[in-house]
């Protein structure tokens, strides 16, 4: 792809995903381990093996897709935004210099 718009917008895209498939899970259980009753979970690495034991691994990616849609869509938002301003940025200041 060249450097430009779609390559910026499947590139934030593609990071959104990256980043909820890794965060995904520690939020997860770290949500579930805030919203539990006192003492059900020893820790949190307690509350994770007791999520893989009982629920299996899909447990850990519970709200995935409304976490995607977040994560993603500011991505989107935020890296097309600075590589269309570094860009402007660019073509100006290179518009400035004379030539020589």
């Amino acid at each position: 792809m060249t450097d430009d718009l779609p390559c910026h917008f499947t590139s934030a895209f593609g990071a959104g995903f990256c980043t909820t498939i890794i965060a995904s899970p520690v939020d997860v259980v770290k949500t579930r381990y805030m919203n539990s009753a006192l003492g059900q979970y020893s820790s949190a690495g307690h509350c994770a093996l007791t999520m893989l034991q009982k629920e299996g691994p899909r447990a850990f990616y519970k709200g995935f897709m409304p976490s995607f849609l977040r994560l993603g869509s500011w991505n989107v938002v935020m890296f097309v935004t600075y590589e269309q301003l570094k860009r402007a940025l660019m073509a100006a200041c290179t518009s400035r210099e004379a030539p020589f």
